[in-house]
C-alpha cells in the first residue's frame, strides 16, 4: 500500500505512467487499486480527471468520506466505483481520538455488537471486504 499526500501525487503518477506500472502489474497478474479520497475543491477534481486518463475504471475507486466531502460528490466522481464511509457521529469522535484507540481491538473486546460505534466500524470493514471480493472475482 502506498499512501500519497497531495504534494507527491503528480510526481508519483507521472512516474507510474512513464514506467508502465499498470501494464506490468497486469502482465504479472497483480490487480492494483487506487483509492482516491474525494474532496470538493478544484485540486481534487483535477487530480481525479488525471487519474481517469491513466487508471482503468475497474482499478479506480472514489472514497466518499462524508466527513471530508460533507455533501454530494462531484458528478464525474459518481460514475465509477465508489466506497462510501459515513461520518462518525461527533460524540463518538472524542472516543476514537484517544492515542491508544484501535478499531480492531475495540471490535475484539466490545461485547455489545449493537453499539453505534461497533456498527459504524463493522459497516466500513464490510465495505472494504466487498471491495476486496470484487477484485478477486474480477481476476477469476
Amino acid at each position: 500500500m502506498i499512501d500519497l499526500g497531495f504534494h507527491a501525487f503528480d510526481e508519483f503518477f507521472e512516474m507510474s505512467e512513464q514506467i508502465g506500472f499498470m501494464k506490468e502489474a497486469a502482465r504479472r497478474g497483480v490487480s492494483p487499486i487506487v483509492l482516491f479520497v474525494a474532496d470538493v475543491d478544484r485540486a481534487s477534481a483535477r487530480a481525479y480527471a488525471a487519474l481517469q486518463q491513466q487508471i482503468p475504471p475497474t482499478a479506480l475507486v472514489v472514497v466518499d468520506n462524508e466527513y471530508v466531502v460533507r455533501g454530494e460528490l462531484a458528478e464525474d466522481m459518481t460514475q465509477g466505483r465508489t466506497l462510501r464511509i459515513a461520518a462518525l457521529p461527533t460524540f463518538l469522535k472524542t472516543y476514537i481520538d484517544r492515542l491508544t484507540f484501535s478499531f480492531t481491538s475495540y471490535l475484539r473486546s466490545e461485547k455489545d455488537s449493537s453499539s453505534e460505534l461497533h456498527q459504524w466500524i463493522r459497516r466500513n470493514y464490510l465495505s472494504f471486504r466487498e471491495l476486496e471480493l470484487s477484485l478477486v472475482l474480477q481476476r477469476s
